[in-house]
Formats: C-alpha cells, structure tokens, sequence
C-alpha cells in the first residue's frame, strides 16, 4: 500500500520558512534565496500529495465512481 504524506513536506516548508527568515535578519540575503528554491521544491510535493489525498477522499465519497474505471 501506498501512503501519501502531506506532512513531512509541510515541516519541511516550516523549517525553510524559518531558516530563511533567520538569514534575512542576519542579512544574508543570497543564503536565504538560495534556500528558496529547496522552499519550492517542498511546495511543490505539497501540492502533489494534497491533490493525491483530495482524489482519494472522492473516491471513498463515491465508491460506485472508482468501481467504473
């Protein structure tokens, strides 16, 4: 079985989030945009996994829908 995790991508985002707000203050500015890219990297998993999870939370909802593929 398969599991998709929304969470781990997101305590990723927080912790980019952070690291590059601490950067901004200490004024390292090429640091901090360097991290963003990893920032959208994480973004974009997030992204996947939710639409993953909404696609099987409407399969569940309609059970008869998944039965006809």
């Amino acid at each position: 079985m398969n599991i998709t995790d929304y969470a781990m991508p997101l305590m990723n985002i927080e912790r980019l989030a952070k690291a590059i707000h601490d950067l901004c203050l200490a004024h390292k500015y090429g640091e901090a945009r360097e991290l963003t890219i990893h920032l959208g990297v994480e973004n974009r998993i997030l992204q996947a996994s939710l639409a993953i999870l909404e696609e099987k939370e409407k399969a569940f909802a309609n059970p008869k829908e998944l039965q006809a593929e």
